[in-house]
């Protein structure tokens, strides 16, 4: 049984990122790449944006917003080119956004997938998974080495899920079969107090390394689950607030971000920390990532707590 924990997302499975409106500035972007040879990426460009228009909560866009970095064709079908597209949203405030689409030559119209029938499979996997297998290479931060030659695991998870619990513990017993495990944040709007969680270990990974391993233990094995009625903003606040609060009492070198709770959630809120996680986040929308745990080991992806699965990979 495939044991995940699931998120709604918008947007083409873009912006589902309320960390990262919240807690993160972008980052510059570089020159969009000139169009190629039978794609319209102006239209495409402008179509995009007009698809955009209007949604709640969404920061403000131009056209100039849509950065196209790499655009090659992908398939034919019924006479038509599709192409995979793959760049990202730069809004002038907040979180920059990774996409992967696939986009008629015209620029007008996005296909999800294309299945061959015959076939019984996509006529995109292809693309779709050699496009994303460079977006792997260094994606996620290093936790843990194992043995040299072994595969890298790629671990895309949240604190709270508990389906992330139960593989982050499997994983921890199986250093010798990978050469490095590497956690990419992917804290669900589902669990409050999730990504205070999440940007504190990515605080350790820099201010505290020698502990950077045990402030993801504890955050995946011994840090309570903030209990609150609903996600109002005074109740994420005391979510926010539980979790600093058990990290603090746990690891006193966490004075140095605040002296209290309450001053750690401050410093926390539009940190470098904060808009790490908003990046491994923006990182798992554009490859499809809706609900944790996923894991990579080498390229082959995993979605959810398949034990048996991940035995045969990490053999």
């Amino acid at each position: 049984m495939r044991r995940v924990c699931l998120t709604l997302l918008l947007a083409l499975s873009l912006l589902t990122l309320a960390l990262a409106s919240a807690l993160a500035q972008g980052a510059p972007a570089g020159p969009p790449a000139g169009p190629p040879a039978g794609f319209n990426v102006e239209a495409f460009r402008k179509n995009f944006l007009a698809g955009l228009d209007g949604r709640a909560n969404f920061p403000a866009l131009t056209v100039d917003s849509v950065q196209v970095d790499q655009v090659e064709r992908a398939a034919t079908f019924g006479g038509l080119d599709i192409y995979a597209v793959k760049g990202r949203l730069v809004p002038a405030e907040g979180q920059s956004q990774p996409f992967l689409l696939f986009i008629s030559a015209d620029g007008q119209h996005h296909v999800s997938d294309i299945v061959s029938l015959n076939q019984g499979k996509s006529i995109l996997k292809d693309t779709r998974d050699r496009i994303r297998a460079g977006d792997l290479k260094d994606y996620g931060h290093t936790i843990l080495k194992g043995t040299p030659g072994k595969p890298v695991v790629i671990y895309v998870s949240d604190p709270f899920c508990p389906y992330c619990r139960q593989a982050f513990a499997y994983l921890l017993n199986k250093k010798d079969s990978f050469s490095e495990l590497r956690l990419a944040h992917y804290p669900l709007p589902s669990h409050p107090g999730a990504d205070i969680a999440s940007a504190l270990m990515v605080w350790a990974a820099d201010n505290a390394p020698k502990k950077a391993l045990d402030f993801v233990r504890f955050g995946y094995a011994d840090l309570p689950v903030p209990k609150v009625k609903d996600r109002s903003p005074e109740n994420l606040k005391k979510a926010w607030i539980q979790v600093a609060s058990a990290y603090l009492a746990h690891f006193p070198e966490l004075k140095a971000l605040g002296k209290d709770a309450t001053a750690i959630v401050a410093a926390l809120g539009g940190s470098e920390y904060a808009k790490r996680v908003a990046e491994d986040m923006a990182k798992a929308a554009s490859m499809d990532i809706t609900g944790t745990p996923v894991i990579f080991v080498d390229k082959v992806r995993v979605v959810g707590f398949e034990e048996e699965r991940l035995g045969e990979l990490l053999k």
